[in-house]
């Protein structure tokens, strides 16, 4: 039986580097022969694809109704202020999910990042940034939505409901805080054997997260998702054991489907990523520490594992 078979594992030492305010590098050694291109590029698409982030997603200037329009006494056109305002870099600094950024200017110049209103709940990361600039007689008022987000968001999957002003502008949002990542795999000598692997990732971050909580992040996401993954296959392998000692004529995709259980309840688990029965079953040990889970919810959880086992 392979499940017997016992793996030695080398002494793995990772390390971390600070080379810049926006450049990191994460090293990881020794790994297993060819156990370095898979972990590493897994690492490098979690960090460019799936680190949560913040950027813009909404946009209302002056009076204008859509990104086409001729703002008068501003040198650009609506359209490239957005644009600009596209790469605006802040960081929210509250529990809250989008918070509004606001700026008014009337005296001519060019207009930039640092003359938006301070707000507590937001840090800009580059006030130096160039919106437009403004001739003699030009007023301007801007107001920017901040949201936190992963990946990419096309401005046709935000919510309409949202945006009940004409003046709102939606945008799409790219959320990433990681720009750019390299992986380098080279061989180490573990002993007497030198085909052993060490990883060497460097990113760049847009600073509105630090490199430190990437690595971390993307370390702990590639964790809970393998351990997910044998959880609930532990529990359908388990379950099809059980069904086939006991003769159930319950139905082989019962583990599968999505719990049974009131809205309250479901949303508490749903939190905690429990969606399918056999991550419940898989899982029903941790419930009682969720947040929520008084014990009354606690014994309907326990009473519904019972009529799905």
């Amino acid at each position: 039986m392979i499940s017997n078979y016992s793996i030695n594992f080398p002494n793995i030492k990772t390390s971390f580097k600070k080379h810049t305010e926006s450049d990191y590098e994460l090293i990881i050694e020794p790994l297993m022969p060819g156990f370095g291109h898979t972990l590493g590029n897994s690492l490098r698409r979690i960090m460019l694809s799936s680190i949560p982030g913040f950027a813009v997603t909404r946009v209302s200037i002056n009076d204008i109704t859509h990104e086409y329009q001729v703002i008068e006494n501003v040198v650009e056109d609506a359209f490239d202020i957005i644009l600009n305002l596209k790469n605006l870099r802040a960081r929210i600094n509250t529990d809250e999910e989008k918070v509004i950024l606001k700026l008014s200017k009337f005296s001519s110049g060019p207009v930039t990042a640092a003359d938006f209103t301070k707000n507590g709940a937001v840090d800009i990361i580059n006030p130096d940034l160039y919106i437009c600039t403004l001739s003699s007689g030009g007023k301007l008022q801007i107001e920017v939505e901040i949201s936190r987000g992963v990946g990419y968001l096309a401005m046709e999957d935000i919510s309409l409901v949202d945006n009940p002003n004409p003046k709102n502008i939606l945008v799409d949002a790219l959320f990433s805080p990681v720009t750019n990542v390299a992986l380098a795999v080279d061989k180490v000598r573990v002993g007497d054997k030198t085909n052993f692997d060490r990883i060497s990732i460097k990113y760049t971050t847009d600073q509105t997260v630090s490199g430190e909580e990437v690595a971390d992040y993307a370390l702990k996401l590639v964790t809970e998702l393998f351990t997910k993954i044998q959880s609930s296959f532990l529990a359908n392998r388990d379950f099809a054991k059980l069904t086939s000692e006991e003769g159930s004529q319950k139905p082989s995709n019962l583990m599968q489907e999505e719990i049974n259980l009131p809205t309250k309840i479901k949303n508490i688990l749903l939190k905690n990523s429990i969606t399918t029965n056999s991550e419940l079953i898989a899982r029903a040990n941790e419930i009682e520490n969720f947040n929520g889970v008084a014990e009354k919810t606690l014994q309907a959880i326990k009473d519904y594992i019972k009529t799905i086992t």
